[in-house]
């Protein structure tokens, strides 16, 4: 029997579309929750100083990893892994000034390629690192424009710099402008400059509520986007990105209320380890560039133990802040009742020295720098368990989000999907047992770590060294071993130890082995 053209089109077409509905019928949405340097200060994580019920509740929730690592510890490289899946030395983000559509334009980024695969997506807040993304906090990830809303209630007004809350700075902040603009001083740059010169509190505790400062607007708006997006029936990429606790440490008084600062667990070794290279450290600048710091302060110096302690519980209080913006955000996905149809991701961008090694900040590769909290939970995730030893690393995120979701992984991806690890079932596992971190000192140096289940051994390279290039015994200058079963607080380097010697061979064979995969992998 013949049959004619149009039928047999219009019967492809139909099936074509019954096709297309039923995979993206089978598509997950995903809320991707990223948190400016949090470390694992999370009761969840063992700190039961610290009140995080709603972190707790999305532990509970899902699977967390304890032993996961960032690739670079500051947030522009660590953020354009992330969102591309792909090591530094890939995206040719090794600072916080390089765009990865201009180092790297052959990259796609998760939410760019969500997009073709019939995914919304959109933001809200600190998701690339602001100085380093293309206009429209990097555009073609975004199929609704992303957002940072400033729309602070007018009782308290816009928080001066974005920042600060108090009356009395914000007086005094708003005199310096004058000032400034009586000595003939113009731009909002070089204002902010001056001012900042002056007054630039690294804490404040403002009675004010949630929306006053602006991850409280960021939840709001977050809120607002997951009843849009539900509205238009597509899967949807959702990202919310919260600023604190990044310094300053500014947040309401009642999340401070939630500490006593004279019972605060402070930094438990507070020097320089035994045998650690120079090249390991840094001054922590960023720390110093507020106005209530030492500024001679250097390494091997301690902080006085009042400002210490001001320091940590406003970190403190940052998370707990957090932790409440967290729990509104669940509950609105449960009030929407997208909870069974939505994958959740929760990570930091990087960890947080809180006077470890007399350190502050992040810029290093220590466990505390290169270590964070990760969470998923959702469809596909078994509930409360802990992934207590296996090393995991943030590029795996993206190829992890991937498959829950029902998403073709594009193939070229650095990281691997923990999928495998994401279940009750011991024996099943990834075949990878370490995660790799790096920190560049100087424009010629780059140290890359890698992180086993036990041990931390780190390489200093020279001469511009990095992964796309022959690695050479030469350009060595530093080495680190450190064993965190015996020493947890990385207080010895164990490079030259005799006893150490099978151990850091062993170790050196495997960073060896990455990098050089890594030349064979050249993008």
């Amino acid at each position: 029997m013949k049959i004619t053209t149009f039928p047999l089109l219009l019967f492809c077409c139909l099936l074509f579309a019954t096709s297309a509905a039923a995979q993206e019928s089978q598509q997950k949405n995903i809320l991707f929750i990223a948190v400016d340097d949090l470390k694992p200060l999370l009761a969840s994580y063992g700190n039961e100083q610290m009140h995080t019920p709603n972190f707790d509740r999305l532990a509970k929730m899902g699977v967390s990893f304890h032993n996961a690592h960032v690739q670079q510890a500051v947030c522009g490289p660590s953020r354009a892994s992330i969102m591309t899946g792909m090591y530094p030395d890939h995206t040719k983000v090794w600072d916080l000034h390089t765009d990865f559509r201009e180092s790297a334009p052959k990259l796609k980024s998760m939410p760019e390629y969500l997009i073709t695969q019939g995914y919304e997506t959109t933001g809200i807040g600190k998701i690339y690192h602001k100085g380093s993304s293309a206009p429209g906090h990097d555009g073609k990830s975004w199929s609704i424009p992303h957002i940072i809303p400033d729309n602070f209630d007018t009782k308290y007004g816009e928080p001066a710099f974005s920042y600060y809350q108090n009356e009395d700075t914000k007086a005094k902040m708003e005199a310096l402008v004058k000032e400034a603009k009586t000595k003939g001083i113009k731009g909002n740059g070089k204002q902010r400059n001056y001012v900042f010169d002056q007054l630039k509190p690294s804490t404040e505790s403002a009675d004010v509520p949630d929306e006053a400062y602006q991850d409280g607007l960021y939840t709001i708006a977050a809120i607002e986007k997951l009843q849009q997006l539900k509205e238009t029936g597509k899967p949807f990429f959702l990202a919310v990105g919260y600023q604190k606790p990044h310094l300053p440490f500014v947040a309401p008084q009642k999340y401070w209320d939630l500490y006593k600062r004279e019972d605060i667990d402070l930094a438990a070794f507070q020097e320089t380890a035994e045998g650690t290279p120079k090249i390991a450290y840094h001054s922590f600048g960023e720390l110093k560039a507020y106005s209530d710091i030492d500024k001679s302060t250097n390494v091997g110096d301690r902080l006085p133990e009042a400002k210490q302690r001001e320091l940590v519980h406003g970190y403190m209080a940052c998370v707990s802040y957090i932790d409440a913006q967290i729990g509104k955000l669940l509950d609105a996905l449960e009030a929407e009742k997208l909870m069974d149809n939505t994958v959740i991701v929760m990570w930091g961008d990087h960890g947080f020295h809180l006077g470890d090694h007399t350190l502050w900040c992040k810029h290093s590769n220590f466990e505390q720098a290169t270590r964070i909290p990760l969470i998923f939970a959702g469809p596909g995730i078994a509930k409360d368990v802990v992934v207590a030893e296996q090393p995991v690393e943030l590029v795996d995120v993206f190829p992890t989000l991937f498959e829950l979701a029902g998403v073709k992984d594009p193939g070229y991806l650095d990281g691997k999907s923990l999928v495998p690890l994401l279940d009750n079932d011991d024996k099943t596992i990834i075949d990878r047992d370490y995660a790799i971190s790096q920190y560049p000192r100087r424009k010629s140096i780059m140290g890359y770590s890698i992180r086993t289940d036990r041990y931390r051994y780190t390489e200093w390279h020279d001469n511009n060294y990095r992964s796309d290039k022959t690695y050479k015994e030469e350009n060595i200058i530093g080495v680190e071993l450190y064993d965190y079963q015996e020493d947890p607080n990385e207080t010895r380097n164990y490079a030259t130890d005799k006893t150490y010697r099978e151990v850091a061979t062993l170790l050196k064979k495997k960073l060896q082995a990455h990098l050089n995969q890594q030349l064979k992998n050249k993008h």
